[in-house]
């Protein structure tokens, strides 16, 4: 294993082992960097899951509130393939953006995400569309910032590595 591929399964780990220690400790580590980049003049964007489906909003701090109520002046952005989390019943704070990604098996959930207001990923072979599933394609590779994206867009991924000999349906040929 890669000492970045031991990192994430020690974390994943101390997220298992005790989920109320890790959170604490992860806002302590947001809280610091909030810090660190205010004094810089910067703003300061979190993505929570890099590997993971993780639903941070659920999760509780040990005063009540989740890690987005508790800091927010940082913006948090995510992608996510469960739909619920998208659902209006689901309460997502204000600073928390989240787009859909699609993937080879979740066209259905896909048509559903279109109805509402959340961007949708998807990984393109080549080239982007101008459209895609009747939404505006914008350009998902000129930076991760999903949260300035315009609503109701799809966000336009172009394959990379492993991705562009893939062929079952994750990456979309136009």
């Amino acid at each position: 294993m890669t000492t970045v591929q031991k990192s994430r399964l020690n974390k994943k780990f101390y997220f298992l082992a005790d989920r109320l220690k890790f959170l604490n400790h992860l806002d302590k580590e947001i809280k610091l960097s909030y810090e660190r980049a205010k004094r810089k003049k910067l703003k300061y964007t979190v993505r929570l899951n890099g590997t993971s489906d993780l639903p941070f909003e659920r999760y509780r701090l040990e005063n009540g509130k989740n890690l987005m109520d508790n800091n927010p002046h940082v913006q948090f952005v995510d992608y996510t393939k469960v739909t619920n989390r998208l659902d209006k019943k689901n309460k997502i704070p204000k600073n928390y953006d989240l787009t859909y990604s699609q993937a080879e098996n979740n066209l259905d959930d896909v048509k559903k995400i279109l109805k509402t207001k959340y961007n949708i990923a998807t990984v393109f072979r080549k080239k982007l569309p101008k459209k895609w599933l009747g939404r505006k394609v914008i350009n998902g590779d000129k930076h991760d910032l999903r949260h300035l994206d315009p609503k109701k867009v799809v966000v336009g991924l172009i394959a990379k590595g492993r991705a562009i000999k893939n062929f079952n349906g994750f990456v979309q040929d136009v």
